[in-house]
């Protein structure tokens, strides 16, 4: 009946409805997002070797800021409230660290990591699915919203500073091997943006989303025998927000 009293009105005019997120909508959004690391942090790296466990006072990182695309699609479950699964191209960060590690202790061998630009890298695959509650109707061209959600974060592609690996290796002996590896984590999310229609089914969205994101990273050098001869560890804190500005289409 609405549709039929909606083509009944003057010619040209479009009905309300066809431009609203209600119940049922289904919108695709496609943009950029800028992932603001200014919290990141790293605990002083601990070393396990054979002469025991020290750890090295001054040591630190932090993970450089980036940029990646952005892709959610979010279903409208009712005219207010949505589900929304952010996802994208996964960002490759930089992980910058300080200090000088000394393995064995003071008196022992000792690298400064401050040299080495960047640390390590590696690739992030942080997808999120988020409850979202729309103000406004369903008919308002702007409308501000807030969510919550839950993420799992894991890594891919971890590299190592060649110089980094390679005095690891010559600690561990010839023939020796390294292996690195961060922990995946799951995690709540905080978001809040709008999105604004300006066309029929077109959006234009803003948001931003904190992320409270830590892993514990772990470097081991092997030696030729297959055994661990030197392990270093670090937790690190991610923290980042996240800026996402795109546009979106309703199917």
């Amino acid at each position: 009946m609405k549709k039929f009293v909606c083509l009944a009105l003057i010619p040209g005019a479009i009905c309300s409805s066809a431009m609203a997120q209600s119940a049922g909508s289904l919108i695709t959004s496609v943009g950029g997002a800028w992932l603001d690391f200014g919290q990141s942090s790293a605990t002083p790296m601990t070393s396990t070797t054979a002469f025991g466990t020290y750890t090295s006072p001054g040591t630190g990182g932090q993970i450089h800021n980036t940029f990646t695309a952005e892709l959610s699609m979010t279903y409208f479950v009712t005219d207010h409230i949505a589900l929304d699964l952010a996802s994208g191209i996964p960002p490759k960060l930089k992980l910058y660290a300080q200090g000088t590690v000394t393995p064995v202790g003071p008196s022992g061998p000792g690298l400064n990591l401050g040299n080495l630009q960047p640390l390590a890298t590696t690739r992030s695959w942080p997808p999120i699915l988020f409850v979202k509650y729309y103000l406004g109707d369903a008919q308002s061209k702007f409308r501000p919203f807030a969510g919550v959600g839950v993420n799992y974060t894991w890594y891919s592609h971890t590299e190592l500073n060649s110089t980094f690996s390679g005095a690891l290796q010559r600690f561990a002996g010839p023939g020796s091997h390294v292996e690195s590896s961060l922990s995946p984590s799951w995690n709540p999310a905080f978001n809040a943006g709008a999105s604004y229609n300006f066309s029929k089914n077109w959006y234009a969205t803003a948001s931003v989303t904190y992320l409270p994101l830590k892993t514990n990273a772990t470097v081991t050098a092997y030696a030729a025998n297959g055994q661990p001869a030197l392990t270093n560890k670090t937790r690190i804190t991610a923290n980042p927000w996240i800026t996402f500005v795109g546009v979106g289409y309703r199917f």
